[in-house]
């Protein structure tokens, strides 16, 4: 972290996320960090084939048979596996780590194939494959595309935070946040397009969610926004009482998504009201949703996992574990993956009976801990002028007017890298 970059301000124990959210304007967030040791799992599970992989902080990735819940392989890392989940592609998958570094690793045997070594931990950012490309995230401020056979870095482009973001895919072009408080759009080659700036973080650990040309994302700013992807306006705005840091589902005309204020939302998307709310028990936000057959399933940090009905959001079943849910909880056949920071990954019907639950290298959950209880405020670089800009066919050309603080100015430069070396950004 890039202190130089951070105003701090101290809080006291008896701070609460949400309620801080809704009194104080200012662009703020509560930074946590995870401590080596531990089996907790705050990631989302991936169906591939006939086994499902699963990231833990004890350091590993688990595959593991999806029918029996059996070990077939695991694969060691040099720090804790947060937020992440693997991304697969032509016999291969790649996963980031707390340890600095994006691996490729061969999906039949675990082997590794390369490493990536960036400047700080990867979190919460699992990657886009576009093409030959491989693109992620780290906390090092940088969003990294490298050669996905080589591993070799092709361009880096720096914001201004850390990022812990799941880079998305839109018409060829690529969606990306920051700790900054700004979503960006980018070229496939690394150059931004626009960006739009929120008043906090925005941490995405899942895909963004982008319907009919507008993507949807929350921020530690407590609102959820909807962003035109065609020119970076402003097309829809929800308060809420805290952080919105879980992606959103959209189905039937309303959105849907967890906020830290306890609540579980359905929106409808046309007159930005609520149609229903359900009350989850305490702790700090939850997962993404998903949603089969007219319910809607997802985690919470209370512990459970909710099923409610889609229409209504009456209760059809709760499942109960012994710890906190932050990965989205994955459907396949009719039946619920999903992991919890108890050190399972669970197994179960559509009605929530278990059917089987893997344990990773120890049932002892993994400690973290809250940066001296500090809320930082944003100071991104200053913006240098140097006289008549060039024209630029990735800037945006019109300052957007909807309020004072989304800009549509770059301060941030593109690396582009033609190195055969690569193995390492430095």
């Amino acid at each position: 972290m890039h202190r130089d970059d951070l105003f701090i301000a101290t809080v006291g124990p008896d701070f609460e996320l949400g309620d801080f959210a809704k009194k104080s304007d200012k662009k703020s967030y509560l930074i946590w960090h995870v401590k080596e040791g531990g089996g907790s799992i705050n990631s989302t599970p991936v169906i591939q084939g006939r086994h499902v992989y699963i990231a833990a902080l004890d350091n590993y990735l688990y595959k593991v048979d999806k029918e029996t819940g059996k070990l077939v392989w695991k694969f060691k890392t040099g720090g804790p596996i947060c937020d992440s989940y693997p991304v697969f592609r032509d016999g291969l998958l790649f996963l980031g780590s707390y340890d600095h570094n994006l691996y490729a690793i061969d999906e039949e045997t675990g082997e590794e194939v390369w490493r990536f070594k960036t400047g700080d931990a990867i979190f919460g950012s699992s990657c886009l494959i576009m093409g030959d490309l491989v693109i992620f995230t780290s906390k090092d401020f940088y969003v990294y595309a490298l050669d996905r056979k080589t591993g070799d870095m092709v361009w880096t482009f720096r914001t201004g935070g850390w990022s812990a973001s799941c880079p998305t895919e839109h018409e060829g072009n690529i969606i990306v946040s920051s700790s900054d408080g700004n979503l960006y759009y980018l070229s496939k080659e690394g150059r931004e397009i626009w960006r739009f700036r929120t008043g906090g973080n925005i941490f995405t650990q899942n895909a963004f969610c982008v319907h009919e040309g507008v993507v949807y994302f929350g921020s530690d700013d407590s609102n959820i926004y909807g962003v035109r992807l065609s020119d970076g306006r402003e097309a829809f705005r929800f308060k809420t009482g805290g952080y919105v840091d879980a992606v959103p589902v959209i189905s039937g005309g309303n959105i849907y998504f967890i906020s830290d204020d306890n609540t579980f939302y359905a929106l409808d998307l046309s007159a930005g009201r609520a149609v229903w709310k359900f009350r989850t028990g305490g702790g700090r936000g939850g997962s993404k949703p998903n949603i089969f057959g007219n319910r809607i399933v997802f985690g919470a940090a209370d512990g459970n996992l909710y099923c409610l009905d889609l229409e209504t959001g009456k209760e059809a079943w709760r499942y109960k574990t012994d710890g906190h849910i932050y990965g989205e909880p994955v459907i396949d056949n009719g039946r619920i993956y999903f992991g919890s920071y108890d050190c399972y990954l669970y197994c179960i019907t559509t009605e929530g009976k278990l059917l089987w639950r893997f344990m990773t290298s120890t049932n002892k959950q993994t400690k973290y801990e809250y940066e001296e209880e500090s809320v930082f405020e944003f100071k991104p670089p200053e913006i240098e002028h140097t006289g008549e800009e060039k024209e630029d066919r990735y800037a945006v050309k019109t300052e957007i007017m909807l309020d004072d603080t989304y800009k549509a100015k770059s301060e941030y430069q593109t690396e582009i890298h033609y190195s055969s070396g690569g193995g390492e950004y430095k």
